[in-house]
């Protein structure tokens, strides 16, 4: 064989994973030699370890080889070695991040997982990429086909390549662009000319066109109307989007323009384009129209929000769905703010367009008027555009009222209230004549509970909310001592406003409950009977209108960073207050006729129209006279039926609420034998009320025997509609009794949460719903966690004020509820909404099919709305506030998602494996961790990346706070293992807080001193010395054994001016085995690195920002520069006396040595300047070793002891040098210009010379020998 082909080398240190890719680089270079037809053992086994590299041979060596082993016997080794190697975990989170790419087709995608689950050892790989594609894909159609006839994996790549060919053949028909033009104009309207200037149109519109112009082809004329040219046109007419210059409109030339250019015309652009394809969206799309004003004059409805903090022009577009903001306006508001932009599949299309608009992705943030604030989400689109409001929002901030076509759904009648009333819709009342009193119970020992820090960036809102509470008399300030003390939670509005809230689950353990009857739906529908017109009244800010006694307000205490408050009111987060304030209502509105009430909701009826005024009247006039409030928004006057008690009320009757049974009826069919055995779980749940309960499920149980082969049929269909019957029938499900003990039995699943509200065994209602994008990357614990929360807020009407049992077979949330520790910040802020519910949690073991509402959550019902992300709105607002300053989010995602460590720590939160060393620091406070967007949270603050940390203190240092302030600075917003250490180490380094610091420092550490190499050259070290005046460098590289330096004049210090000097120096003197330098930029690239591989040095840095380290060359630098200054007040050649200087120093014995560098080196004295006599003596390196230690203990002896305090000896009459600044590199340190101190004090002198009289520190002078006149 002439030569070898060229092929690459396997990498074992590009990852940890070298397993996967050995497998790979093996299996090529096999083909390689099956190439090549090399087939004798030998040559294989011997091309392998060159192919290899050097670093496989290494391996190899170390491994127990004999002498005759053939190829298969050392490739078996090598996969044994490489085998352990494989990351299985790091391998399925590889598999799992996987998304179809945009410009990628579905075979090119299905291929690449298949080439990605080979490393992941799934027991069925073609299930798991089924599942993945239908997770992932770009086709919004496919997934739905695919969810809808439970396709298999050959038949869904069959559907989605006939989708992927439909698409692209329907894009290429319409490829076409098309715009369209609206002009206003004064006067008598002339029609335009469709053929140039019309809105686009369809496929069947173009045909009738062309069937038409068929027709009509004997009145074709001969010149165009628009351009004058001839018509028809071989092509598109020229005057298409084309300006009028006459009359300024679009679609015609001037030469045939037929109106006369008005004085005062107004014309707007409204511009669109046509796609090339139908959007895929599971959703509506949006709409969003550009109008450009073309007259000159500023008739666009434009006027200037808040967003963010920043005034923005916007456009009111009262067409509009969504929010539109463009690129310059996005990045002037978030600029610093650590506002993420999050990507999203919605599309959004301008008026008669097909094409979406260029999104970047959307952002969530505050808007604000000068009279309101909201939160609205914000589409950013690429170009700058402008800026547009949509319809929605510019109501919500009362920039916008549509008065054209306004209906009123309700039986005409008289006014919805008499006006006489409007005051009951202002402000927040305070009931007269009554105060609510708390029963404590003595027995429990008052607790106050630490303060918990709020960020920095949080505290004026926190200021501004306190200042209304105050304003509004909700709350008042605490003086002198309290038994009780809770800490807050700070929480965002929708309006960018803050809410307070007040942990108060320990002062709750010393409130007594009390005992009221609640009314039953038997009561309701006694009283209701014959009713036909309703109203339902809504108490505003219920609580907050019932005041405290006085001697229960001690209990409600809470710390904030101005100081101790207390509450005048009662609140919600007291677990006593929905039965006060049932009974406090009941008992105003006892004697009204026509009304009821369940808490702050107040239904009022009448068998006519008549009667139910009269009976609201009454029911206004008592609320007034007891000085209540009501919302408005939440009011609904004269209705037909009305939806109370979870009941729908009306002149027929009361018929129960659809939504009861809904997540039932909307459950998708199972789709494996595992599913099935979940569905009978729950079936089994209530089979004692379903009659004929075993021959309707026969053909469902069939399907979970071991040897049954899945179906899906007409007959199992048919056991699965009438067992959602059964679910819903009279005999399983029950009315609501108060009286009767209430159980809510939860779970979530990897797409799901359901729950069933029981009592009796007896189903009251069902509740399942889909989990958001966010909620699926939760942990196993918070989605548990969440089903819970979710559960009983979405059956808050029947179990706020009652006690209930939660049941759920996650048991690890039992150990959350019981402990009072910290946690994570969305579990404390799920814990907190749970707060004012008196509930008992138990934990159920079991399986999954054992859990009735294990199927619901499998199958949830995707026509239930998503409740609003309270806990991801509040882990965003912790996240946002406790960025650091100059650091953004998409940074510590970034560098979150890179480390290691980090990815160790998410993994062990999503699974609660800490087994990981690298996760034992994190361990003690797993509680508190959680994971949001790629960050890791712990409590309310960001766990910092390794990489971010330092940058982290400095940001925090910035201003030079001491060490306990930037401490307590950066624990209100990160915090990382050894976060204390690391602050008091940075500060303690910082150069400007010593300079600037007064006070004795802390005795320095003693000497550690480097042991003595054991021979030349082995070790060296390198600096650089510079830039000069001149723009040169020195590169010096030094001997740790000899001393002896090599000197070499470098003008940049960039690695390829660096690595021929170093050539130079190793021909020389030969190459070392250990390189010590600095982090300097040329010693830290991938050239450096690889300049040391090649040399095969090993190159080691000194620990950043401490140059002692280094402290051989270091020392050289100060007698070198010495010697160059010298040159220069002498007016010598710098570099001559640099060399002359290198002569000597080499020549002359060592200090520590007591042996020339030049000597112990190279075994000989040089020739120098001075005469000699010839010796042939050699150095003996073993004495030389000797006086080395010796003297080394003798120079750490003296340095410790002359480094210890002190008392300066100058005193007045002493001549002194002063320090002068050092403008560059040959500035000395001293002023020449010689000082006579004339006043001692303290540590301050004084001194003067002939011109000048100054003042210094005792560190700024140097005494000299000269003495004083």
């Amino acid at each position: 064989m002439a030569s070898l082909p060229d092929f690459p080398p396997f990498n074992v240190h590009e990852d940890s994973n070298a397993g996967p890719r050995w497998k790979k680089w093996l299996t090529r270079f096999e083909r390689l030699l099956c190439g090549l037809n090399i087939t004798a053992d030998k040559r294989k086994t011997a091309l392998l370890l060159h192919y290899a590299g050097p670093d496989v041979d290494d391996i190899y060596d170390t491994l127990p080889t004999s002498s005759n082993e053939d190829y298969k016997t050392v490739v078996e080794k090598l996969n044994q070695y490489f085998s352990p190697q494989t990351n299985v975990a790091f391998e399925v989170f590889n598999f799992r991040q996987a998304k179809q790419k945009p410009d990628e087709s579905l075979d090119s995608y299905h291929t690449r997982l298949r080439h990605l689950s080979q490393t992941c050892e799934f027991s069925d790989p073609a299930k798991e990429i089924k599942d993945h594609i239908i997770l992932t894909c770009t086709s919004n159609s496919l997934r739905r086909r695919a969810l809808r006839d439970n396709l298999d994996l050959p038949n869904l790549m069959k559907t989605g390549r006939a989708i992927e060919l439909s698409e692209k053949q329907a894009s290429q028909v319409e490829q076409q662009e098309f715009s369209s033009v609206n002009s206003v104009r004064h006067g008598n309207i002339q029609q335009p000319n469709t053929e140039a200037t019309g809105p686009p149109r369809s496929r069947f519109e173009n045909q009738r066109l062309r069937n038409f112009r068929g027709a009509e082809q004997s009145r074709a004329r001969e010149t165009c109307g628009n351009c004058g040219g001839t018509y028809p046109h071989i092509r598109v007419c020229p005057a298409r989007g084309k300006d009028c210059k006459s009359c300024g409109k679009i679609g015609h030339f001037a030469r045939v323009c037929r109106t006369k250019p008005p004085s005062s015309q107004h014309v707007k652009n409204v511009t669109h384009t046509r796609p090339q394809s139908p959007p895929d969206s599971d959703s509506e799309p949006d709409y969003a129209f550009t109008i450009a004003n073309l007259s000159g004059t500023p008739a666009s409805p434009k006027c200037h929000v808040n967003i963010a903090g920043h005034s923005v022009s916007v456009m009111i577009d009262s067409g509009a769905s969504v929010n539109i903001l463009d690129d310059a306006t996005f990045n002037k508001i978030t600029r610093n703010k650590g506002i993420s932009l999050e990507q999203t599949n919605h599309k959004i299309y301008s008026y008669g367009s097909l094409r979406p608009l260029p999104l970047k992705g959307v952002i969530k943030t505050n808007i604000s008027t000068d009279s309101k604030h909201l939160s609205a989400q914000f589409h950013v689109v690429h170009g700058n555009s402008g800026n547009l409001l949509s319809y929605t929002t510019a109501c919500q901030l009362n920039l916008l009222k549509v008065t054209i076509n306004s209906t009123t759904h309700h039986i005409p009648s008289t006014n919805q209230y008499p006006p006489e009333f409007e005051c009951l819709f202002s402000g927040i009342g305070k009931l007269t004549g009554k105060t609510v009193k708390l029963h404590i119970d003595p027995d429990v020992s008052p607790k106050q509970q630490p303060h918990r820090r709020i960020p920095f960036h949080v505290r004026s809102d926190v200021e501004k909310e306190l200042k209304r509470l105050e304003e509004l008399d909700i709350i008042e300030k605490v003086d002198g001592p309290t038994p009780w003390i809770s800490p807050i939670v700070v929480v965002p509005k929708k309006s960018g406003e803050v809410r307070i809230c007040i942990d108060m689950r320990e002062a709750n353990q010393a409130v007594k409950r009390e005992k009221h009857l609640m009314p039953t739906i038997d009561d309701l529908v006694a009283d209701l009977n014959g009713a036909a017109v309703f109203t339902t009244l809504d108490l505003s800010s219920g609580y907050h209108q019932l005041e405290l006694a006085e001697e229960s307000r001690h209990i409600t205490t809470f710390s904030t960073h101005l100081g101790l408050r207390r509450y005048k009111r009662l609140l919600f987060g007291i677990n006593a207050a929905s039965e006060i304030f049932q009974n406090t209502i009941e008992e105003l509105l006892t004697g009204l006729p026509g009304c009821k009430n369940i808490s702050d909701d107040i239904i009022v009826f009448g068998k006519d129209q008549a009667t139910h005024d009269a009976n609201l009247r009454q029911v206004l006039e008592r609320l007034k006279s007891h000085n209540l409030r009501l919302n408005k928004e939440k009011c609904h006057f004269s209705k037909s039926e009305v939806m109370f008690y979870g009941h729908i009320f009306s002149a027929e009757g009361l018929r129960p609420d659809h939504k009861k049974v809904e997540a039932i009826q909307n459950a998708t069919p199972p789709r494996s034998s595992s599913e099935v055995k979940s569905l009978l779980g729950m079936a089994q749940y209530l089979s004692r009320y379903i009659p004929g309960y075993a021959d309707i499920t026969a053909p469902l149980r069939a399907l979970t025997k071991d040897d049954a082969t899945w179906k899906w049929e007409e007959i199992e269909q048919a056991a699965l509609d009438k067992l959602k019957k059964a679910f819903t029938d009279n005999q399983v499900m029950s009315y609501f009794d108060p009286h009767q003990a209430t159980e809510v039995i939860v779970d979530a699943s990897p797409v799901g949460l359901g729950a069933l509200l029981v009592q009796n065994d007896k189903v009251i209602c069902y509740a399942s719903r889909v989990l958001s994008d966010v909620e699926t990357r939760y942990s196993q614990t918070e989605k548990e966690m969440l089903a819970v929360v979710w559960a009983v807020e979405h059956f808050h009407l029947y179990l706020y004020g009652a006690q209930f049992t939660i049941i759920t077979d996650h048991q690890p949330l039992i150990g959350i509820f019981r402990s009072h520790k910290a946690t994570s910040a969305r579990i404390d802020r799920w814990k907190l909404r749970l707060m004012p519910y008196n509930y008992h949690l138990v934990y159920k073991p079991g399986k999954d099919e054992k859990n009735p509402a294990d199927f619901l959550s499998r199958h949830p019902n995707c026509s239930e709305p998503q409740p609003e992300s309270v806990a991801e709105e509040y882990v965003n607002y912790v996240i946002a506030n406790a960025v650091p300053t100059a650091m953004t989010l998409q940074e510590i995602q970034l560098e979150t998602s890179v480390d290691d460590t980090m990815q160790m720590v998410i993994q062990a939160i999503e699974t609660n494996n800490w087994s990981d060393p690298s996760t034992t620091e994190y361990k003690k406070v797993s509680d508190e961790l959680s994971v949001h967007k790629g960050i890791i949270l712990r409590g309310h603050r960001i766990v910092m990346p390794t990489s971010l940390r330092r940058r982290t203190i400095h940001l925090a240092h910035i201003g030079h706070q001491g060490i306990i302030k930037t401490k307590r600075l950066l624990r209100s917003k990160v915090w990382f293992p050894n976060i204390d250490k690391m602050v008091e180490e940075t500060i303690q380094n910082c150069l400007p807080c010593q300079a600037a610091t007064s006070g004795n420092h802390p005795p320095p550490e003693p000497l550690k001193m480097t042991q003595l190499p054991s021979a030349p050259w082995k070790e060296v070290a390198m600096d650089f010395l510079g830039p000069f005046p001149t723009g040169e460098y020195l590169l010096v590289v030094i001997d740790a054994f000899s001393r002896f330096p090599e000197v070499e004049v470098l003008t940049t210090v960039s690695a390829k001016a660096v690595l021929p000097k170093l050539d130079a120096i190793f021909s020389r003197q030969g190459l070392p085995e250990v390189l010590k330098s600095d982090n300097g930029p040329p010693f830290n690239g991938a050239e450096f690195e690889s300049y040391a591989k090649h040399c095969g040095f090993t190159h080691r840095k000194i620990t950043p920002y401490w140059p002692q380290a280094n402290g051989e060359a270091e020392r050289f630098m100060r007698t070198l520069q010495k010697c160059i200054r010298a040159a220069i007040i002498e007016k010598k050649n710098w570099k001559q006396a640099m060399n002359q200087f290198l002569l000597n120093y080499r020549a002359t014995p060592h200090s520590t040595t007591n042996i020339s560098p030049s000597e112990s080196l190279n075994n000989r004295k040089i020739k120098t300047m001075l005469p000699e006599m010839p010796s042939s003596s050699k150095p003996e390196q073993t004495a030389m070793a000797e006086y080395d230690a010796r003297k080394k203990e003798q120079m750490k002896s003296c340095a410790d002891n002359r480094r210890g305090a002190k008392e300066s000896c100058i005193k007045p009459g002493d001549t002194v040098l002063l320090k002068q600044p050092k403008e560059n590199k040959f500035s000395a340190p001293y002023n020449p210009q010689p000082f006579v101190v004339e006043k001692k004090k303290g540590t301050m002198v004084t001194a003067k010379n002939d011109s000048k009289v100054v003042k210094g520190d005792l560190n700024q002078v140097s005494q000299t020998r000269l003495k004083g006149s």
